[in-house]
């Protein structure tokens, strides 16, 4: 019986043998291989530092067209240039750690972005700076601190320096930030990942999906500057809340959505409103020094990312793609005729609209364009 056993027994001790790497191999954290936790923070990392990238992207190619806007839109407001966080304005804790890793946020509000080309960058603000003092006034830590910083700014006098004091590593650093005045549009990130953006009259929403499809920054600004030119107008000021933006369809959204009777549906625009809108976007970009002249080509994109939009069905409420496509290469040729004779690039019909001049401007055809001769305010 002991002869019987003992090739059982060799049996039992070569399995275990066998078994002992799979074992270690199932380690959750051996050394070199990361954990779920250590994964997923890292993960974050990337997510928080894509945001921020896509954030400052939106303030950098945004700029131009607030600064240079100011004789189109109504309302203005002071730009410094800057973005600040505090780690308690942040609920996630993950997310903490990756703001505390990757821009040194801790408990006072610190900088995590500077304008290309604002106020703060020419004053050398730097992310990374805490902010320790702004407007003589100390800064306390958390929320309470960034609120105090808030307040600060709006309080501020146009045109008058306003002193910061930023902890750099060891050392206590002031600075003059001197804002530029601009117009007073907000703009936000949608996570979004369809390729559009929204306007309310007052707020600008601009979602990842569009972030990702634009190939340039003129791509970007054109969009951004349609959405501005929607609220310039008051396209949306009747009845429109915040709250509804994301029920809201924007300057890229299907040329062929749903609609009947010409009218828009709630949250959308009309293809007059969408015309409009076009024509007036071109006038910030060329304000802002942007080249007008490859706009239209970002419809030809858009035409092969959604085809039902090269028709030209008469109950939508966007213009077909080739449609608006030929309107803004003519827009460029006005603006180039405009600016080769010297005339100020204002678009005639936000003359007409705010400034009610007698008379009434006419197209190349001499027709009036209705829809803004019968417009109310």
């Amino acid at each position: 019986m002991r002869d019987s056993l003992i090739p059982g027994f060799i049996f039992v001790v070569a399995i275990a043998a066998c078994a002992k790497p799979s074992m270690v191999a199932s380690n959750p954290s051996p050394v070199g291989i990361p954990s779920v936790a250590g994964e997923r923070a890292l993960q974050t990392e990337a997510a928080v530092r894509t945001r921020e990238a896509r954030l400052q992207r939106l303030d950098d190619v945004s700029l131009p067209l607030l600064r240079h806007g100011q004789a189109l839109c109504r309302h203005e407001v002071s730009h410094y240039g800057f973005r600040y966080l505090a780690l308690e304005e942040v609920d996630d804790e993950a997310e903490r750690d990756a703001y505390r890793k990757l821009f040194g946020v801790g408990e006072r509000p610190t900088i995590i972005g500077v304008t290309s080309g604002g106020g703060a960058q020419r004053a050398g603000l730097a992310p990374g700076d805490v902010i320790v003092g702004l407007g003589g006034v100390d800064v306390p830590s958390g929320t309470q601190g960034s609120v105090e910083i808030a307040l600060q700014l709006v309080q501020r006098r146009t045109g008058e320096p306003l002193p910061v004091v930023v902890r750099r590593g060891r050392d206590s650093v002031t600075l003059e930030i001197t804002a530029e005045r601009g117009c007073d549009f907000p703009i936000h990130l949608s996570p979004s990942d369809e390729i559009n953006a929204s306007a309310d009259g007052r707020w600008i929403e601009v979602n990842a999906g569009l972030l990702r499809f634009a190939e340039s920054d003129e791509e970007l600004q054109l969009v951004i500057a349609h959405e501005m030119a929607h609220n310039t107008i008051g396209h949306s000021a009747l009845g429109r809340e915040y709250e509804r933006l994301r029920g809201m369809r924007g300057a890229v959204r299907d040329a062929a959505a749903a609609a009947t009777g010409g009218v828009a549906p709630p949250g959308e625009f009309s293809r007059a409103q969408e015309r409009e809108a076009d024509y007036v976007g071109m006038y910030y970009l060329a304000r802002a020094g942007i080249d007008t002249r490859g706009a239209a080509r970002f419809w030809r994109r858009m035409a092969a990312e959604d085809a039902a939009g090269i028709r030209d069905r008469r109950d939508a409420t966007h213009p077909a793609y080739p449609e608006r496509f030929l309107f803004l290469e003519e827009v460029h040729v006005e603006i180039a005729r405009k600016r080769d004779a010297g005339e100020p690039l204002i678009p005639d019909r936000v003359l007409m609209r705010f400034q009610a001049p007698s008379t009434v401007p006419r197209d190349r055809r001499g027709v009036a364009p209705p829809s803004l001769t019968t417009r109310r305010e």
